[in-house]
């Protein structure tokens, strides 16, 4: 979940119709109190390593691997089962696996990528989340997935414009809306614009916790405006 001050620091993760909304544990929270992490510098060609300013450079498998896509589904499969268990160990073994079974599955690298947020290496996580936009590349959730790393290491205008891109493909998705507005709160963006999404969130979401955000913000908003 996407929370106010008075509630928990998680992050909802978007899925797709392979992988069901999750909540888990971020390090950011609309009460702009988030960790800033070291710079992320990444390359995103084939499935070479990243460089990156933390630590050794990330491996991960050879492009030039099988693409028995039944064995990957599989592997898939034990993966989302562990990650709904809470083994992020075993979730990451298991999303490994496919990839050396299909280096192509979009949605192992977006969920491995998954794996790696909640461990807090957004270094790799990132690079997870761009390989599977390269792959998915209509799909909302690997967009959404990469601005949350932007937006945990205060990279707001790349968040934004990943939303936003997210958004385009799901307009109605009040996860997507959701991310899309506070990312522009924190940035400063208290304009027509971000009223405007405040207003929509208040129309299509459900989850109470966000309501009370998006209310509680507009009315400070207009009563900023008023003075």
């Amino acid at each position: 979940m996407y929370i106010s001050r008075h509630f928990k620091n998680h992050h909802a993760i978007y899925m797709s119709k392979h992988m069901m909304y999750r909540t888990i544990q971020d390090i950011a929270r609309p009460r702009f109190g988030w960790i800033v992490i070291a710079a992320l510098t990444l390359t995103t060609t084939a499935c070479q390593s990243p460089t990156t300013d933390m630590g050794a450079p990330y491996e991960t498998v050879p492009k030039e691997g099988y693409h028995d896509t039944e064995s990957a589904r599989k592997h898939l499969a034990q993966g989302l089962k562990a990650m709904e268990d809470g083994d992020y160990d075993r979730a990451e073994l298991a999303f490994r696996k496919a990839l050396e079974a299909d280096v192509m599955s979009g949605p192992a690298h977006n969920n491995l990528g998954k794996v790696y947020y909640q461990q807090t290496l957004l270094y790799k996580a990132a690079w997870e989340f761009k390989y599977a936009i390269k792959l998915m590349p209509n799909q909302p959730e690997p967009k959404n997935n990469l601005g949350l790393v932007y937006e945990a290491v205060g990279k707001l205008d790349d968040a934004i414009n990943l939303y936003g891109e997210a958004r385009e493909i799901e307009p109605d998705n009040p996860v997507l809306i959701g991310n899309l507005t506070r990312a522009r709160f924190k940035r400063g963006d208290k304009d027509d614009t971000t009223r405007e999404l405040l207003r929509e969130l208040v129309l299509k979401d459900t989850r109470p916790e966000w309501l009370a955000w998006a209310r509680e913000t507009l009315a400070l908003m207009n009563v900023s405006e008023q003075q």
